[in-house]
């Protein structure tokens, strides 16, 4: 790929030239022709979704890819000439020079080693600067504490100083904020932005929300298949695109323009219907909680997860629950199956008392909970369709004819293709294996369906797939869905109301448009602002739209 005339700035940090990538067993190349510039200071997005060759571009600039990766290509660093095939030569740009955070910083950290430890494993010097500059307000009382006692955005933040720890000229972000609450993404991206202005580092950001690089990168690089599709300035891009590839992006991503309506049309597709009025208060809530307590003990001391919360959830009706971690919104929602006890208080499921001491299997059947890792949820010995059929074999449903059919006509529903049926989840995208645990969860035909953070690492395009499916739902099945998500504009395009939690407690609750459009709470305030958004220009008209669902995204 030709490097534009305008993108040749004198003396460059980073220019990268015909890139290219290919893994031994494949046909096809991870990526290849890829070239752009990077001056210092800058801060350059990289979008596309799962397998566009986002990760190993960066990867073979760091000599990170395994040996079984054919690498083409040169990049000039600092004035130094490098050919990618030389991996060796690529290390040792490691450190100083180029620097790399890792989408999840749980893998990413040692779990035997002190947060001390990380830092000085890299460099001598005091740790706590460090520390503070990459975001950690008061590093002193962390020093000493390991992986699983911080939070995902303090766990970020120490991975983000391990890679400044020797004062890198480039830092890559590897999708760093995913699975972040939308506060503390903000935080970690306006900490990004900080060292670039302050410190002339630039900053290469991987991500598949189109709106973080609108809000953080000056220009972006679109990626489809192995290849560069589009680039330029990033508000150009995003409010006048030239490539389909990066419209159907766009198409697929949740706007207030678009509330309530099917993202990418399909085909055929008709508009959603008009998300239903509040139910009336009079109305037998199908799923209730009753001034309810979840008290856990932590270092010997009793603590309330969840303090004196109630909610209904109707017939229907998708309720969106909102907060950053550690707010109990999961904690809530598992109280209605059993996997976490109240201390207090009460959950009803039409009208009628859960008491998970005493299980009926009707109500296993009538509450079904999808979870954030499809991967972690199914199991991976055994193929698609007997995953789906096991809920109808244990409740003996019908004969196994009958059963088997069901399975298929579900696996159908959730849109799966027939030729996956006999696969077994490692060999499915993120996105079949989250259709697959929906599947299942319908088996029995609930009356409730709890979504804990079930899209949140999805690339937009399956996200939107699911999203639409679940309004599907909806409509054919008057299905009840409590949808859990720190992603509030997912919440704003599906929830009829929208209930905010923090600190355990319900600080806000109201109909989805009131909440958005009139926060009474600072917290609901607090996370609104937080949330990053696109220029209005790039709501996408019919045809992109249309375009989506006729690409092969």
């Amino acid at each position: 790929m030709t490097v534009p005339a305008d993108m040749t700035t004198a003396q460059p940090l980073l220019h990268v030239q015909g890139l290219g990538v290919r893994f031994a067993g494949t046909e096809q190349p991870a990526c290849e022709e890829i070239g752009f510039t990077l001056a210092p200071g800058e801060i350059l997005g990289i979008v596309g979704e799962s397998g566009s060759g986002k990760s190993v571009t960066c990867r073979a600039l760091m000599g990170l890819l395994p040996e079984n990766a054919a690498l083409d290509g040169r990049m000039r660093f600092e004035g130094q000439d490098v050919l990618l095939a030389d991996r060796r030569a690529s290390a040792r740009l490691r450190g100083p020079g180029l620097s790399m955070i890792f989408q999840d910083p749980m893998s990413a950290l040692d779990p035997l080693m002190t947060v001390r430890g990380h830092i000085a494993l890299r460099s001598p010097a005091d740790p706590a600067p460090i520390l503070r500059q990459a975001g950690l307000a008061d590093p002193g009382p962390l020093l000493d504490a390991y992986p699983h006692q911080l939070s995902g955005g303090q766990c970020q933040r120490v991975a983000i100083a391990c890679a400044l720890a020797r004062d890198p000229k480039l830092l890559i972000a590897d999708e760093p904020t995913t699975a972040l609450d939308v506060t503390v993404q903000a935080g970690i991206l306006a900490q990004l932005r900080a060292l670039a202005d302050d410190h002339g580092m630039a900053v290469i950001f991987v991500s598949h929300d189109l709106a973080v690089i609108h809000q953080l990168c000056a220009r972006v690089l679109v990626m489809h298949r192995g290849r560069v599709v589009e680039q330029g300035p990033v508000h150009e891009v995003l409010t006048a695109p030239r490539h389909a590839y990066t419209s159907r992006l766009i198409a697929a991503i949740p706007r207030p323009a678009l509330r309530g309506q099917r993202l990418g049309l399909e085909p055929g597709a008709t508009p959603a219907a008009p998300l239903p009025a509040p139910r009336a208060a009079a109305d037998v809530p199908v799923l209730a909680f009753d001034d309810v307590t979840v008290r856990y003990t932590r270092d010997g001391q009793p603590f309330d997860a969840v303090r004196q919360v109630s909610l209904t959830l109707h017939r229907g009706e998708i309720l969106g629950l909102v907060g950053e971690s550690g707010s109990g919104k999961s904690t809530l929602a598992k109280t209605a199956v059993g996997l976490a006890r109240t201390a207090r208080g009460q959950v009803r499921l039409l009208d009628e008392v859960l008491d998970w001491t005493r299980p009926r299997m009707q109500w296993r059947r009538d509450v079904q909970y999808i979870f954030q890792d499809p991967r972690g949820a199914l199991d991976p010995a055994a193929r698609l369709l007997r995953q789906v059929r096991l809920p109808l074999d244990i409740h003996r449903a019908g004969s196994r004819a009958e059963r088997d059919s069901r399975a298929r006509a579900l696996l159908a529903e959730t849109r799966l293709e027939p030729e996956l049926y006999q696969r077994k989840p490692a060999s499915l995208s993120g996105g079949q294996r989250q259709r697959a645990t929906i599947a299942r969860a319908l088996a029995l035909a609930p009356q409730v369906l709890i979504c804990d953070e079930s899209v949140s690492a999805l690339d937009v395009s399956i996200q939107a797939r699911v999203l639409n499916l679940l309004m599907d739902l909806r409509e054919t099945h008057g299905i009840a869905i409590l949808f859990i998500s720190h992603d509030l504009g997912v919440i704003h395009h599906l929830c009829d109301r929208v209930a905010v939690m923090r600190h355990g407690a319900l600080v806000e609750s109201g109909p989805t448009g009131q909440v958005f459009d009139a926060p009474q709470h600072p917290y609901t305030r607090q996370l609104l602002d937080a949330i990053p958004l696109l220029p209005d220009a790039a709501v996408p008209t019919p045809a992109a739209r249309n375009a989506f669902a006729e690409g092969t995204a």
